[in-house]
């Protein structure tokens, strides 16, 4: 099926690939800053790569809303809203990403630190 010579084309293109993943992954993994606001209000801000331990951040409401806040990552971890779409979005962990309770009104969205390129991931694109 393969021959040798066929292995020296394959295998350089793959360890390339290999490369760029790690490369964009590694990029983007820093961490951002969590912006939470509730009813369009911003509440509080997290700096994810700053956060050194889980914590459970309590946002009351009627849905009584509670974020799981961990190094690097943020997530809805409770909520009474009926189809719990907010709480299986799971961990936002890059820039751009975001997470929303219509019910309670409560959403999650990751920003870049400031003073960082703004590339997007998808196309490579920067501001």
């Amino acid at each position: 099926m393969f021959e040798k010579k066929d292995l020296l084309i394959i295998v350089p293109f793959l360890i390339i690939a290999a490369g760029i993943f790690a490369w964009f992954n590694l990029r983007s993994s820093a961490g951002g800053i969590a912006v939470v606001e509730k009813s369009g209000v911003e509440i509080c801000r997290i700096d994810l790569s700053k956060q050194t331990k889980t914590e459970i951040l309590d946002i009351g409401g009627d849905m009584h809303i509670k974020l799981k806040v961990e190094p690097g990552a943020i997530s809805f971890y409770h909520s009474d809203c009926p189809d719990q779409i907010c709480v299986r979005t799971g961990k936002l962990t890059k820039p751009g990403q975001t997470a929303v309770c219509v019910p309670g009104k409560v959403s999650v969205r990751i920003i870049q630190r400031s003073g960082e390129k703004k590339y997007d991931g998808y196309t490579g694109w920067h501001q």
